[in-house]
């Protein structure tokens, strides 16, 4: 009579085990276990040039035109752009050798007589900057920037009177917005500045409006979404890629997993990574660690994409949320092409199902734990 018993203790046994696997295959567990366990997400220094030069280029720039002469934006790859250089070497002149004017409410009566007043280099955030970790980044003197405000969103840098003004606004359109200006007395800097604008007054890189544009796509993965079609994009989800050799098809979606990851691509050209081990946050976890985190996942991705062949869209950071878990911050990010940024939503065709950004990346303590991409190739056509 013990070996029936036996029998179906195992059986049962298996069939909860079966069970457990397959609620963790299909929804997934989000936290965390970390994309590449072998290889911190961020590094030991926050500091780390490479991820804290990527989180200072998290910026939208726009290069203004006086005397209504136009604007260029500038949405990525900003460490590659002319005007951002400038910026660059102006702001660690400012930090090292500059001094504070004044502190004062923004509005446009300001902006209007004060800022905008010709030729000008806008840098705009979609988060607060901590003036702290901005300092860091481009001068040697401590305080110089904290001991004044906090934070800023915008920073606008105007070439003026043989010299350079800044103007550091935080809380743009609402009744607390401040701005906190900036003197650099620096001709040599001035100078460059102007002969930038100068030779930039009579190029055609602004004149787009009367070029009509459109934007395709192509589906880097082929027109048949199969599992040997599937498999060399999953490969990079997975430190041993014998992992991805198994797949199952789930509701028409390829998936593979490991002890500590599910990865799903789904019928519509959207790739998903789930982390399937639980943790949790420990102390205060910071929008600039956490950025950092996501910047360094779209880097790997990026050069993933690029090794085969198939290079990826540049992104931009649209946008970002807090929660719900405790540390959790979310990440959305849209593709930039022709130097415009792409509303996937807006295009027509494209039916990325529950994704709204491009990219959406969800970071708790500091490890990714939820990746979901777009995984189209788009590129900008000329509708003549």
């Amino acid at each position: 009579m013990k070996k029936p018993i036996i029998k179906n203790i195992i059986i049962c046994a298996l069939a909860l085990t079966c069970a457990i696997l397959t609620v963790r295959l299909w929804f997934g567990n989000f936290l965390i276990h970390g994309l590449f366990p072998d290889e911190p997400v961020v590094a030991a220094n926050p500091a780390h040039q490479r991820m804290s030069g990527g989180m200072v280029e998290s910026a939208k720039m726009t290069v203004n035109f006086g005397d209504g002469l136009g604007y260029e934006e500038v949405y990525s790859n900003l460490s590659g752009h002319e005007a951002w250089g400038l910026s660059v070497r102006a702001i660690s002149a400012l930090i090292d050798e500059g001094s504070f004017g004044q502190s004062g409410a923004y509005n446009d009566a300001v902006a209007r007589a004060e800022i905008f007043l010709g030729d000008s280099i806008t840098i705009q955030y979609n988060f607060a900057m901590p003036t702290s970790f901005f300092r860091e980044q481009f001068g040697q003197r401590p305080g110089f920037l904290s001991s004044v405000f906090g934070s800023f969103e915008t920073l606008i840098i105007v070439p003026l009177a043989e010299g350079v003004n800044f103007f550091f606004i935080s809380g743009i359109d609402t009744e607390e917005s401040m701005f906190h200006a900036f003197r650099l007395n620096d001709s040599q800097v001035y100078n460059d500045f102007r002969d930038y604008f100068t030779q930039r007054e009579y190029g055609p890189e602004f004149v787009r409006d009367d070029i009509p544009l459109g934007i395709s796509w192509r589906n880097p993965i082929g027109e048949q979404m199969l599992h040997h079609t599937v498999r060399p994009f999953v490969l990079f989800f997975f430190p041993n890629p014998a992992a991805a050799n198994e797949g199952v098809t789930i509701n028409g979606v390829y998936t593979y997993l490991d002890n500590a990851r599910v990865v799903k691509f789904y019928p519509n050209n959207v790739v998903e990574y789930n982390a399937l081990q639980n943790t949790r946050p420990t102390g205060t976890i910071s929008l600039a660690s956490s950025l950092l985190a996501a910047l360094d996942m779209l880097d790997r991705d990026k050069a993933s994409m690029t090794a085969r062949g198939e290079p990826m869209n540049e992104v931009f950071l649209s946008g970002y949320s807090t929660g719900p878990a405790e540390g959790q911050w979310n990440f959305y990010f849209d593709y930039v092409v022709g130097g415009r940024l792409i509303d996937i939503r807006d295009i027509e065709g494209i039916d990325a199902g529950v994704l709204s950004h491009a990219v959406e990346i969800v970071v708790i303590n500091n490890t990714v734990v939820q990746y979901r991409r777009l995984m189209l190739n788009f590129y900008e056509v000329d509708m003549r």
